[in-house]
């Protein structure tokens, strides 16, 4: 789209896939490769992508090609879960890196020498890693800009129907400012405690006095603008949040219970199955079947 929008080559792009075979997405669409693998060295940057199911994405053999171009000048980059692999080859070492807020926590349990943020996207000195769904749109989007100005980032984005821009910094999880336009601006600072306050959740009692507003008006916004009571949406978040840690590490079901702020592993097996109507065995065992 920036060459299309400027009516010049600005960019060029090559397929590579590591025995230059055809690959097969999970949707069962064949990409094929339209570069030798071994001419990746004259690429400016090489992007692993992946998706669901990374690790079994992972062989010995692709590390040591990783590790091999990361010796280059070449800078690297992972769209979506491909920074597990870049992780997994070593070449993400003293670089911040995000990833999809699914894979967050088991990307921090296996790696917990990395700086693994929850942003959008990160750009660290030749290392680049984003989010899943549109997220490798907004790194490119950056890219560009960066590259070369913000009207030719501009144009693409209007051609895209994307309404700005997003910069580096910025969180993967939607705002509530998206969710409920209109909402107070402490309504957003609770949220953020909340989720700053997983492993020892706060009292609601607590968090409207940091906010320097009653307990009544903080109950008022969130039945008014999530139609949840705080304690409820607390709730929601840290299930939320057990829920991707069954789902993504190998933690035990009482440490997870732990890491989401519950006393006992019976309160929290009650919880989830109230929530997610399943209990948290059963959640991990079908998400490994699927």
């Amino acid at each position: 789209m920036a060459n299309l929008t400027t009516e010049q080559q600005l960019y060029r792009w090559s397929v590579l896939t590591l025995d230059d075979e055809p690959v097969s997405s999970s949707a069962a669409l064949e990409i094929r490769p339209t570069l030798p693998f071994d001419q990746a060295r004259k690429l400016d940057m090489l992007f692993v992508c992946a998706g669901v199911h990374v690790k079994d994405a992972w062989n010995p053999t692709l590390g040591r090609a990783l590790r091999r171009l990361a010796a280059t000048s070449l800078d690297l980059g992972a769209l979506c879960t491909g920074t597990y692999l870049l992780a997994k080859s070593g070449v993400l070492n003293d670089h911040r890196c995000t990833i999809h807020w699914e894979n967050i926590g088991s990307l921090r349990e296996e790696f917990p020498q990395l700086k693994v943020t929850d942003e959008l996207f990160e750009i660290d000195r030749r290392r680049y890693t984003c989010a899943g769904g549109t997220a490798p749109l907004d790194l490119m989007l950056f890219l560009v800009r960066r590259d070369y100005n913000r009207e030719v980032a501009s144009a693409i984005s209007e051609q895209f129907t994307i309404d700005r821009v997003r910069d580096l910094g910025e969180p993967q999880y939607i705002s509530v400012r998206s969710q409920a336009p209109g909402a107070p601006d402490y309504l957003n600072e609770a949220v953020l405690l909340m989720r700053n306050n997983i492993s020892e959740p706060l009292f609601v009692e607590e968090i409207a006095r940091y906010l320097n507003v009653s307990t009544r008006q903080l109950e008022r916004a969130f039945q008014q603008y999530f139609h949840y009571s705080p304690s409820h949406y607390y709730l929601r978040l840290r299930l939320t949040a057990a829920r991707n840690l069954l789902r993504h590490t190998g933690t035990t079901v009482r440490g997870i219970a732990i890491e989401t702020g519950f006393k006992s592993l019976q309160h929290f097996s009650k919880c989830y199955h109230e929530y997610f109507k399943i209990r948290p065995t059963q959640e991990r065992a079908r998400y490994a079947e699927l």
